[in-house]
């Protein structure tokens, strides 16, 4: 059978055109091709080297069947260390990596952990609401959630420091995330505060390993001063600095998530007052099977990652199409989660996918809906793939603050709703900033 091999014609890089559409650059290729198989792969020229774009479940499989492909080197170095960090455990691979990851499926993963968040994140959250809006203030929800999100986080990982500290460098960690991928300004903001934060950590790492603050057993900064490396020797204090943030800094991204979820409950009211109906009900702000539902079509349909890349460890033919050795394999994020092969009506927001029998399945044992084509946050088990064991804390949070949000009554100020898809990563541009707030009736005490 002959194979599709891909292009070495310079003229055919397509590096400006991902440029120029963003999250609608490998849905663009799609439309432009005429091989019916371009749905599952397509052959595709980026950055100079020849790749093989996948999605859907086939495309997941391959992406992290680490005996196909690795993760190191895959990345342009100009990211990954703005974003994860010198030394850090995205860019190891086999063993190493299998090792490493086990630290934070200890933490992030461990019995409680979700719920010791939602406990420091409910505090936040009620404090947040009576100052930040119910005192006649106006704010956007991605700058309470980044805000509430850092608070909890840090408190939950064992960071203890001064709330002004706290809230600091929650947005400075949010500030990483923002920029890593945006040329310009933004980008150059990232590096001052992946700098800023990396100092800040350290600091705290060697403080701590002089015995000047003792974090709490059991919590992700004592997790990571108790690791050892394959070679018995304990992280370095600037690695162990950066895998401190690692745990901490994917949470407080998720307030990009938070502010898309406000976004929807605008647009889609119904859902607003089922999830309401359901916080009175369970009188809880927590957990709810619709708010869960509805974070994670949040979650499915708003983008993120455009895409990730890793490189062929030996020869591969995927459906026709050949890549050799050292090249890249890319999965497309955004494609699978709207893969019209897998997902009914894959442009329409509806939480109603995730709630039933026939809907994505929950798995008790990650604590999230689980699929191959739901990869808002990687694919396969976090225990042996790439899959971020925070997971479960993301979507708690998430559908936590959907369950908050649905309390409010506000005004959503429209001016500003609307996010780019040519911006990596977007979101609305206002971050939905709401005014003139007020409490509908809610549990007495947020987060219980």
């Amino acid at each position: 059978m002959s194979t599709d091999s891909l292009s070495t014609d310079p003229l055919t890089d397509r590096s400006l055109d991902f440029l120029r559409h963003g999250y609608r650059f490998a849905q663009t290729l799609r439309a432009e091709s005429d091989d019916p198989r371009a749905r599952g792969r397509l052959p595709v020229r980026l950055l100079g080297s020849d790749a093989l774009l996948v999605r859907g479940a086939e495309g997941v499989q391959l992406f992290y069947d680490t005996s196909a492909v690795r993760r190191r080197g895959a990345m342009p170095s100009f990211i990954t260390g703005g974003l994860f960090g010198q030394g850090s455990v995205h860019g190891l691979d086999g063993e190493q990596h299998g090792h490493r990851k086990a630290m934070f499926v200890t933490s992030l993963m461990g019995p409680g952990a979700a719920d010791r968040v939602l406990e420091q994140a409910g505090r936040e959250w009620e404090k947040a609401i009576r100052e930040r809006w119910l005192s006649g203030g106006s704010a956007s929800v991605y700058d309470v959630a980044t805000e509430v999100y850092g608070r909890a986080l840090l408190r939950w990982a064992g960071v203890s420091t001064h709330q002004g500290t706290a809230t600091r460098l929650a947005h400075a960690e949010a500030a990483i995330v923002d920029g890593f991928a945006v040329p310009g300004p933004a980008w150059v903001r990232t590096q001052v505060m992946r700098r800023w934060c990396d100092h800040w950590f350290r600091h705290e790492v060697r403080r701590a390993r002089a015995g000047k603050v003792t974090p709490p057993a059991g919590t992700h900064f004592a997790t990571v001063l108790e690791h050892r490396d394959l070679d018995g020797r304990p992280l370095s204090d600037a690695v162990a600095a950066v895998e401190l943030q690692n745990g901490i800094r994917p949470g407080i991204a998720v307030a990009r998530f938070a502010a898309f979820a406000a976004l929807a409950m605008h647009e889609h009211p119904q859902w607003r007052e089922r999830i309401h109906d359901e916080v009175l009900s369970r009188w809880s702000t927590r957990g709810g099977p619709v708010a869960l539902a509805f974070a994670d079509e949040v979650r499915r349909y708003y983008p993120f990652v455009p895409m990730l890349p890793a490189v062929a460890r030996h020869s591969l033919e995927v459906d026709g199409a050949s890549v050799q050795e050292g090249q890249r394999v890319l999965i497309d994020i955004l494609g699978t989660n709207r893969d019209e092969r897998h997902w009914q009506d894959p442009d329409l927001f509806d939480p109603a996918r995730f709630l039933g029998t026939d809907g994505v399945p929950w798995d008790d044992e990650l604590g999230v809906h689980y699929a191959d084509h739901f990869v808002p946050q990687g694919g396969g088990r976090p225990q042996t793939g790439h899959r971020c064991p925070g997971e479960r804390i993301t979507l708690a949070l998430l559908a936590q603050t959907v369950s908050e949000l649905s309390t409010l009554d506000a005004r959503v100020v429209t001016d500003g709703l609307g996010w780019s898809t040519r911006r990596m990563p977007t979101g609305p541009r206002n971050g939905v900033l709401l005014t003139s707030v007020r409490r509908r009736e809610a549990p007495p005490s947020s987060g219980t």
